[in-house]
């Protein structure tokens, strides 16, 4: 007869249960870098904005007066509308001014226009009143300004100034003077 098998046991090693914690970092830290993939890839699709566009519609001198010494009074109504070019972007329109001038001079107080949001593919109007009293006027240019006067041609720059913002859904960003 055969003598009985003496059964040994084997001692298992378990192995130690690894932290949640880690697999709590681990999924944080992929799901960090898989979100700033995401925004990278969002951002660099959208094309950059671009500048509004502002066109002067219509320009009405009410009055112009030029007396001695060389002093102008001038009153206009202007028509001034800005373009939103963009597709995705909104504008906000932030501190803007109109000012008149005849050759580099400017010849009006600047008239400010009202903050205004202008979305996508839209067009905003205004139509600000630019007046200058009794502003004296370099004599080399008087001379011009009584040629241009008599011709009945006055050659006037209509600039406007001011601060934009972009807006991207609910995401404003990066503010142009």
């Amino acid at each position: 007869m055969e003598a009985p098998k003496v059964a040994v046991r084997e001692v298992a090693q378990i192995p130690k249960k690894k932290s949640n914690y880690f697999y709590l970092i681990l999924g944080g830290v992929v799901f960090l870098i898989i979100l700033g993939i995401a925004i990278t890839f969002y951002l660099g699709v959208l094309p950059l904005p671009r500048k509004p566009q502002f066109i002067l519609d219509e320009a009405t001198i009410g009055g112009l007066k030029f007396s001695d010494p060389n002093l102008l009074t001038c009153n206009m109504q202007v028509t001034l509308s800005a373009k939103n070019p963009n597709i995705n972007y909104g504008i906000f329109i932030e501190k803007l001014e109109a000012r008149a001038f005849y050759q580099n001079q400017q010849i009006t107080v600047a008239a400010e226009l009202p903050t205004n949001y202008v979305s996508p593919k839209t067009v905003n109007v205004w139509t600000p009143f630019l007046y200058g009293n009794d502003v004296l006027i370099p004599p080399h240019e008087a001379a011009n300004l009584i040629v241009d006067l008599n011709a009945g041609n006055l050659p006037l720059e209509i600039k406007v100034d001011g601060s934009l913002k972009w807006k991207v859904s609910s995401f404003t960003m990066e503010n142009i003077d």
